[in-house]
């Protein structure tokens, strides 16, 4: 399939990885595109440009893509680039990440499907507490993303963590930080959000 992927967020970089192993073809736009993938040493053909800039699209050759998956970290920007893309492109196939939980499935049925972060996350928990045989906890739990196996993982953050911003933080095995726990409370994972002092945070990786 032809696919293109709008936004180098941090699941905008996984999902892309893993077509590409799927041998898919693959374009990338984001604003800073080419330099994502030369510092990620990531061979897929690249786009500098807003993803909701027309041109932008046509050079990465939305006119013949299969889909379009926008996972970029503004929610306004996936809706809009995906509009474009089923309104004025035509394109079948569009997938868009979101981060509000209120009256998205109404772009359901507009062409698009609206993939929540929250509340795949939640679902898992909850899928997770409502089992008997399980131990009352959320410290682990796995579920299926897009046929993708993702194990979660709550931990608590490390003194060394505190005050960072959660795109300064890395995990060791492959994890990324998909959100956090705060006051009973979870929060999506956004760039420029600093942890603080009793924060847990909820890792995600592929169980392949």
């Amino acid at each position: 399939m032809q696919i293109i992927i709008l936004g180098a967020s941090r699941a905008g970089l996984i999902l892309l990885r893993r077509l590409i192993r799927s041998e898919h073809e693959v374009v990338l736009v984001d604003p800073n595109a080419e330099e994502i993938v030369a510092k990620n040493n990531i061979d897929v053909v690249s786009v500098s440009g807003v993803i909701i800039d027309i041109e932008a699209l046509r050079e990465a050759g939305i006119e013949t893509a299969d889909a379009v998956c926008a996972l970029s970290e503004s929610e306004n920007q996936n809706l809009m680039a995906s509009q474009i893309a089923r309104d004025i492109f035509h394109v079948k196939h569009v997938i868009t990440r979101i981060f509000d939980t209120e009256g998205h499935h109404m772009f359901d049925e507009s062409g698009f499907v609206t993939l929540s972060s929250t509340e795949l996350t939640v679902d898992a928990f909850l899928h997770e507490l409502s089992d008997p045989e399980q131990e009352c906890t959320v410290d682990q739990c796995s579920t299926t993303i897009l046929g993708e196996n993702i194990q979660f993982d709550v931990v608590n953050a490390d003194d060394s963590f505190i005050g960072s911003k959660i795109k300064e933080v890395e995990d060791t095995d492959a994890r990324h930080v998909f959100g956090l726990i705060r006051h009973e409370h979870m929060i999506l994972a956004l760039p420029n959000l600093r942890i603080e002092k009793g924060d847990k945070l909820i890792l995600a990786a592929s169980k392949d």
